[in-house]
C-alpha cells in the first residue's frame, strides 16, 4: 500500500527547544519528528531567547523570533510564560511585543512557503495569533489545549478570546478529557478530539541503572521527581511527606529533583527547615538523553501536582509517561488531567492533592510492598506501549490533519 503524500506543517509554540540538550517543550522536538518519520515536512515557529533566524533541528526546520532587545526578553522561557509574569509583573511590558512580533514572523513565513496546516500549540497566545493569520490567509488551522491555557488565564476576556480561538478554528484538540472540559465548560460548546502527547518508549524503556545508582547506596529507597520547579508542581508537599515518613523509613530514603524554575530556593530552604537536607539532593536542569538513566535509577516516581493560585494545573503530566516507559511506579495526586493518565492501584497510586500525609502513606506502602510496586510498574508499561507511542500519537494527529485538508473548503481545483 502506497504511503500518502507529504503534508507540510507548521507548528507555532511559545517554546521549543533552543539546542540539542534543552529541554523547554522538548515533547514538541519528538511530536514533530514522529510526524517527520511518517513522511511529513514539519516546520516550527517559536520565540528565540538568544538570535533569532532559521536552523535545522534534524529534520525539522525551526524558524525563530525575537521580540523585545535581545538582552532583556525573558517572557518565553525558563519557568513558562505564566510562572515568569507572576514573578515579575513587568514582563507583561512584553507581552504586546511578543504577539506582535510572532504575528508579523507568521505573516512572513507563510508568504515565503506554502503550508498544508498550521497547528497551534496552546490557545493563548498561539491559537490567537493563529486565527487573525488565517483571515488572511485561509488555511486548515488546529489548535492544541495543553493545560495552562485551559486551566488558567480566567476571567471574562480571556473567556471571550479563548471562545473566539475554538470557535474560529477549523478543529481543536486536548490531551485530556480534564483539559478539554476547562476549556468546554467556560468557553466552548464545540467538542475537543482527546488526542494526548506521547512518549519515546523505546528510549525511557533503556536506561542504564548502573549509570547513577553507585550515587546511593544499595540499601537505600530512591523517590524522583522530575519537572519545573513552579507553585503548579507540588514539590513542597513532597518534601514536607519525606520528612513525615517514619524515622526508620526516612533514614534510608533519599529523594533526586530534577528541573529548575522560580521556587529552587524556597524549595532548597523547606528541605533544611524541615532537616531533610541531607537525603535531598538538586540536580537542575538534566540533559534530556540522559534522563533515562536517572528514572533507571530510582525506585519510585512521584508528581505531587495541585492547582496554583492562578488556577494553572497539570493537564496531562508527560514526565509521568515517562516513568511509565522506565518501568517506574509512580505516586501522583488526582489533579487537573493526571487521573486519565494514571488508574488508581493499576498504574500507580492517586493522592489527594495539597497532602504530604497522604504521599508520604504512599511511599512508605510502596517502599514495603515489592510485589505491589512491580505490578504497578508492569501495568504502566503495558498502558504506555499500547496508547502513548510517538508513532500511535503523530498518526492520530495525521489523519486529523488529512481530514481537514481534505475538506470541501480547503480542495482547490
Amino acid at each position: 500500500m502506497s504511503r500518502p503524500p507529504p503534508l507540510k506543517i507548521l507548528f507555532l509554540t511559545s517554546s521549543y527547544p533552543r539546542h540539542e540538550h534543552d529541554v523547554a517543550s522538548v515533547f514538541l522536538h519528538y511530536f514533530a519528528s514522529s510526524l517527520v518519520a511518517r513522511g511529513n515536512q514539519v516546520h516550527v515557529l517559536a520565540p528565540a531567547e538568544g538570535k533569532d533566524g532559521v536552523a535545522a533541528d534534524g529534520a525539522i526546520t525551526v524558524h525563530r523570533f525575537q521580540y523585545f532587545p535581545q538582552r532583556w526578553q525573558k517572557l518565553a522561557y525558563g519557568s513558562g510564560i505564566m510562572p515568569n509574569l507572576n514573578r515579575s509583573p513587568l514582563l507583561w511590558l512584553q507581552v504586546p511585543f511578543y504577539v506582535l512580533s510572532m504575528l508579523w514572523a507568521l505573516v512572513r513565513l507563510m508568504r515565503q512557503e506554502k503550508f498544508d496546516v498550521l497547528h497551534a500549540h496552546w490557545i493563548l497566545p498561539q491559537g490567537l495569533i493563529a486565527i487573525v493569520v488565517k483571515t488572511i490567509q485561509p488555511i486548515p488551522l488546529v489548535t492544541t489545549a495543553h493545560g495552562a491555557d485551559a486551566f488558567a488565564l480566567k476571567g471574562r476576556l480571556n473567556g471571550f478570546v479563548k471562545r473566539l480561538v475554538i470557535s474560529t478554528s477549523d478543529a481543536w484538540t486536548a490531551n485530556t478529557e480534564a483539559t478539554a472540559a476547562a476549556v468546554q465548560t467556560n468557553y466552548s460548546r464545540t467538542s475537543a478530539r482527546i488526542i494526548p502527547m506521547g512518549v519515546e518508549i523505546e528510549r525511557f524503556s533503556n536506561g542504564d541503572r548502573s549509570a547513577l545508582r553507585g550515587l546511593v547506596d544499595q540499601s537505600e529507597f530512591l523517590l524522583l521527581f522530575v519537572g519545573r520547579l513552579v507553585e503548579k508542581k507540588g514539590v513542597d508537599d513532597l518534601l514536607r511527606a519525606l520528612a513525615l515518613l517514619p524515622a526508620a523509613f526516612r533514614s534510608r530514603t533519599r529523594l533526586w529533583i530534577i528541573g529548575e524554575g522560580d521556587l529552587r530556593s524556597t524549595l532548597e530552604k523547606t528541605a533544611v527547615d524541615c532537616a531533610i537536607d541531607q537525603q535531598v539532593r538538586f540536580w537542575g536542569v538534566v540533559r534530556n538523553q540522559d534522563l533515562p538513566d536517572y528514572y533507571a535509577a530510582a525506585d519510585l516516581f512521584i508528581a505531587p501536582s495541585i492547582e496554583a493560585r492562578s488556577g494553572d494545573t497539570e493537564g496531562q503530566g508527560v514526565v509521568l509517561l515517562e516513568a511509565f516507559a522506565a518501568r517506574l511506579c509512580v505516586i501522583a495526586t488526582r489533579c487537573g488531567g493526571i487521573d486519565a493518565v494514571v488508574r488508581d492501584q493499576h498504574t500507580g497510586i492517586l493522592v489527594p492533592p495539597n497532602d504530604p500525609k497522604r504521599i508520604a502513606a504512599a511511599i512508605e506502602t510502596l517502599i514495603t510492598d515489592t510485589a505491589l510496586r512491580t505490578r504497578l510498574a508492569d501495568n504502566a508499561f503495558a498502558e504506555v506501549r499500547e496508547r502513548y507511542d510517538w508513532q500511535y500519537i503523530a498518526g492520530e494527529f495525521d489523519k486529523l490533519y488529512r481530514e481537514l485538508v481534505s475538506s470541501a473548503a480547503f480542495v482547490t481545483d
